[in-house]
Order: C-alpha cells, then structure tokens, then sequence
C-alpha cells in the first residue's frame, strides 16, 4: 500500500501471486488449483489488512496523529472532488469527509486487501498451473 505498486490494487495482486508462488517454492510437486490459489491470496490478504489496521492504530494511538492522518484524507478527497466536475459526486466526497466515511474507507481497504489478493492468488495459480501429461 506504501509503494507506486498500490495503484488499482496492483501492489495486493502481486501479494496474493507471491502467495502461491512461496507456496509451490516450498512444496515443488504441488499442483495448486484456482481454489486453493484463491485460499492462499485470501489468506496472504487477511494477513496484509491486519498488519496494514494494527500499523494504523498503533502510529495513530502512539504518536497521537489521528488529526494528522485525518487531515491527510481528507486533502486526498478533496483533491479527487477538484478533478471530478460531477456534482452528485462532490456530494459523496462531502460524506467521505466525514469519521463515517473515513471509516467507511478504511474497511473498504482492509476489505480490498483480502479480495485483490485473493485474485491473484487464483491467477498466479492458473498462469502456474502444472500440465496434465497424457
């Protein structure tokens, strides 16, 4: 989430692949399926959100910078309603500015972080996926 990587999820696509890719590193004749490669990224990605929210917390608690890192997502929003000339989207931009829509963000990252993994567990295990010989 730190890196350029997390522009549309892709730092959390590459973190469910390399999910999969340490999983068949380890266990060299496993044939690991789409389920289980989805099993694996969700995993990866729950592991992700957790150590993303408890970061979080622990830098808002400790530093006491909740009104910093407010202020941060907010300017953020801001910065998005600039670009956008919708007013019904201005209107949601204003109900994100709010604690509920900041924290409804929040959730909407830790629930990104499962889901995005998750895919790329499932194609890391299809692109990898052992052929059957005949």
């Amino acid at each position: 989430m730190m890196t350029p990587l997390a522009v549309f999820g892709l730092g959390m696509l590459i973190g469910g692949s390399l999910s999969v890719v340490f999983y068949r590193r380890r266990n060299p004749v496993a044939n690991i399926t789409p389920w289980a490669g989805f099993r694996l990224g969700m995993a990866s990605g729950v592991t992700g959100s957790g150590i993303f929210a408890l970061l979080l917390a622990a830098g808002t608690v400790l530093l006491n910078a909740w009104g910093q890192v407010r202020q941060k997502i907010i300017e953020l929003i801001e910065e998005a309603a600039a670009r956008n000339p919708d007013p019904q989207a201005r209107e949601v931009m204003e109900f994100f500015k709010t604690e509920q829509g900041i924290a409804l963000l929040i959730v909407s990252t830790l629930v990104a972080f499962v889901i995005f993994s998750a895919l790329g567990g499932a194609l890391c295990a299809i692109l990898l996926r052992r052929k059957e010989r005949r």
